[in-house]
């Protein structure tokens, strides 16, 4: 047969990319900050217990998503996604009528969070990854680009559909979105594994492949990795930071418009940071390829605590600008970097399953922060408290990260035949 002259496996990435576009992350967790002050109106609440509705989203999906990343394993992943993508959808839609009291806004956001583990970064760079060897880091790159535009776009989507027609028409409008646009992308061109189509990773010669593809996945169990060093290791790395710098940029838009900015004004450097986490991914998927990975994290890690020193100072100018694209390379440099090497340490044998539950410290992390954020907001009256502690935080995640193992050692070896 001749050869193909483009790969398939990069509309795989772009189907990941839309999927995490449209998901979870980015229509419930990236557009909180323009929805907190109105649902805490809404409410009658203060914004440590309105965040507190993120925060059980989050908890939802750290629950979830090891689940998600078991029946990935066992099942594969495109009906899981499917099914997911209804769930979530049906949850925002209930968020847009939740009414008090609080608890109906607590019950929306938690079944957002069940549901939407399925259906994001666990799952479809789950695919990805089958998809690539050599390149894997500029696919994965690529492919989780869509939460980056997520968090780019759907901020200044939000805040304008707010400005218009409210924020239950707000959420709505993005459930509807997200149902027409990845649904379909899913359901027709979504394919697990090279082998369906008789190809190889990375588009490599060969013979045809007839599938299914006769070898199993070679790695590491889940019960062999949770037993490592390394698997606490980067568990602590990614609930750390994602509870230092998704925590404040969860609170941007109210910190911002604390300090006198307009709401549109602070949407926009909101949005800076998701800009800021697509150029993160790209540019990290690419060297990661090329250079070890721990040490182009530890790099932009240290981005992002400088980036936390700056609204820590809390300085005016441009500087909330710079400390927003600071911290939104650093985000890019972890979530790129997560399933990256959960397969290079553990390989691919139960990689659902291993980044899945590592995946749960990451959300684990989001909700700790936001939550955390909030609380320190509403006892002293500022972030500053908060903010300083992120900052130390972060200084012991780049000391975690250059100490991380190469990638060659026990767990990344096939496991032996039983």
């Amino acid at each position: 047969m001749p050869k193909a002259r483009f790969f398939y496996g990069w509309w795989i990435v772009g189907v990941a990319l839309a999927g995490e576009c449209l998901g979870n992350g980015s229509l419930v967790t990236y557009t909180f900050g323009c929805f907190l002050k109105p649902l805490a109106k809404e409410f009658a609440a203060n914004r440590g217990r309105t965040a507190l509705a993120l925060s059980l989203t989050n908890f939802a999906v750290a629950i979830s998503a090891p689940l998600m990343g078991r029946l990935s394993d066992r099942f594969g992943v495109r009906r899981i996604v499917l099914g997911a993508i209804l769930g979530s959808v049906a949850a925002v839609i209930a968020i847009s009528g939740a009414r008090p009291p609080l608890w109906h806004l607590y019950l929306a956001f938690a079944l957002a969070g069940l549901a939407g583990a399925g259906a994001g970064p666990v799952t479809y760079r789950r695919v990805v990854v089958n998809w690539f060897d050599r390149r894997r880091g500029l696919a994965l790159g690529l492919a989780s680009l869509g939460l980056g535009l997520g968090a780019f776009v759907m901020p200044l989507a939000a805040q304008a559909l707010i400005d218009r027609s409210g924020w239950r028409r707000a959420y709505l409008t993005l459930a509807v979105l997200a149902l027409a646009i990845v649904f379909p992308l899913v359901a027709f061109f979504f394919k697990e594994r090279p082998a369906e189509l008789g190809l190889r990773p990375d588009g490599a010669s060969g013979p045809e492949i007839i599938p299914p593809a006769p070898i199993a996945p070679a790695g590491a169990s889940f019960a062999a990795a949770v037993r490592t060093g390394t698997f606490w290791q980067l568990c602590f790395i990614f609930g750390a930071v994602a509870a230092c710098v998704v925590g404040t940029s969860l609170h941007l838009v109210a910190m911002l418009t604390d300090r006198g900015l307009t709401p549109a004004h602070a949407a926009l450097i909101a949005s800076l940071f998701g800009l800021a986490t697509l150029v993160g991914r790209v540019v990290t998927g690419g060297l990661i390829d090329r250079v070890f990975a721990p040490r182009v994290m530890a790099l932009f890690f240290g981005g992002a605590a400088l980036g936390l020193l700056i609204f820590w100072q809390g300085a005016g100018g441009r500087a909330p600008e710079v400390g927003a694209l600071l911290l939104g390379l650093g985000v890019g440099a972890e979530t790129d970097v997560m399933p990256y090497l959960v397969s290079r340490y553990f390989g691919l044998r139960a990689m659902g399953a291993i980044f899945g539950s590592a995946f749960s410290a990451h959300v684990l992390g989001v909700a700790a922060g936001g939550y955390l954020l909030g609380a320190g907001f509403d006892a002293a009256g500022s972030y500053r408290l908060p903010l300083g502690a992120a900052v130390g935080l972060m200084l012991l995640v780049i000391a975690a990260t250059l100490g991380l193992r190469p990638y060659a050692g026990p767990a990344s070896r096939p496991a032996p035949p039983h």
